[in-house]
Parts: structure tokens; C-alpha cells; sequence
């Protein structure tokens, strides 16, 4: 019995620990949010925890065997809550323009909706990406490490402003301002990708449903 549990939890313990770093998000928002610098700083912290959690969370699904077209959906889930919450949390404290999150959440709802139908097909998450284009943009590891550390590097910028929001502000929020808008034109050519090798996949749902 025991070693079925153990077997049980280290089959699952990538979901955990995304589930883990989805919790700590809100707690980064409640942080960050308090009078005091002290917690502010803990928030910032918990932003690199998270970071580091992203990438231990696929590691040992691979490390374990444990990776499948599931526990691929629920790490994309983790991002999209990790992403969406803070773009927004930062839009609402006015460091970065609200259409950021917005064309965030917009371009998060097609492009899981179109790995959704893929998922029904049984394809994975990067499974879709089958052209060199689509597979350099969205798939490849360059893409994926490229873009996770701009989006930790938005998070911590945005964090390290509310914990000293006195020093050096001006040039911060402009640098921080950029780095955003680089992030948002990266995310749109990843969707661009992902919705060019889901055309096959779109339009057979589509017909399908119309006759």
C-alpha cells in the first residue's frame, strides 16, 4: 500500500508542485499589495521561487516518466493563472498599460482552445507545431526559454518597483514599459504559430460542425 501511494505521488508530484506555484501567485499579489516593505520583499522572492518551480515541474515529469498530454494541459494552466494574474495585478497598479493582460487573456483563450480540440485528437501541447516555423516559434527551446524568462523578467520588474517604488522609478517604469511591449509582440508570434498549425485542425472542426 505504501509504495502505491509513493508510486501515486511521485506520478502526480509535477502537478503538485504547479499547483504550488499557482497558490504562491495570489500570495505574490497579497504581498507585493501590503503598506510595508518587509512582505513586499517576500513577494518579489516568491516571484524567483516561482520562476525556479517552472522549470522543476517539467524536469521531473521527465525525470519520472511521469509526462503525458494531461499533466501537460494542467502546467499550462499554471501558466496561464501565473501570467494573467500578475499582467493584470500590475495593469491595476498602473505600471504597465491594461492591454497587455488584455491581449494576454484574449490570445490564452484561442490558443487553449485550439490545443483543447487538439488534446481530443490526442495530441499533446507542442504536438500541434509541426511546421519549422511554428515548431521555432512555439515549441523549440530557444521559444520556450526565451519567452518564459521575459515574462519572469516583466514579473520582476514590475515587483522590484513596488518594493523600492522611490529609487530610480522613472527609468524603471520605462524599462519595465518596453520590456512589456517586447513581451506582448513574443506572445503574439507564438499565437501567430500556433494558429497557422492548427489551420488543419480549425477547419475540420468547423465543416464538421456545419454539416
Amino acid at each position: 500500500m505504501a509504495r502505491i501511494t509513493q508510486g501515486i505521488f511521485l506520478k502526480n508530484l509535477a502537478n503538485i508542485i504547479t499547483l504550488i506555484r499557482v497558490v504562491m501567485v495570489f500570495m505574490v499579489v497579497t504581498l507585493l499589495s501590503q503598506s510595508d516593505p518587509r512582505p513586499r520583499k517576500c513577494g518579489f522572492i516568491f516571484i524567483i521561487l516561482i520562476f525556479l518551480l517552472d522549470g522543476l515541474d517539467g524536469f521531473l515529469a521527465r525525470k519520472l516518466n511521469a509526462s503525458n498530454n494531461v499533466g501537460s494541459l494542467i502546467d499550462t494552466l499554471g501558466d496561464r493563472i501565473t501570467e494573467n494574474v500578475l499582467l493584470f495585478f500590475f495593469a491595476y497598479r498602473r505600471l504597465i498599460p491594461l492591454f497587455i493582460p488584455l491581449v494576454f487573456i484574449c490570445r490564452s483563450l484561442i490558443t487553449d482552445f485550439i490545443r483543447f480540440l487538439a488534446f481530443n485528437r490526442g495530441m499533446g501541447t507542442f504536438d500541434i507545431n509541426k511546421s519549422r516555423l511554428g515548431f521555432f516559434l512555439v515549441a523549440s527551446k530557444f521559444s520556450r526559454s526565451f519567452y518564459l524568462i521575459l515574462k519572469f523578467a516583466v514579473f520582476l520588474g514590475g515587483a522590484s518597483i513596488m518594493v523600492y517604488p522611490d529609487k530610480n522609478c522613472g527609468p524603471a517604469m520605462l524599462l519595465l514599459y518596453y520590456a512589456a511591449i517586447i513581451l506582448v509582440v513574443v506572445n503574439l508570434l507564438r499565437f501567430a504559430g500556433v494558429v497557422f498549425d492548427a489551420r488543419k485542425i480549425l477547419k475540420s472542426t468547423f465543416l464538421q460542425e456545419e454539416s
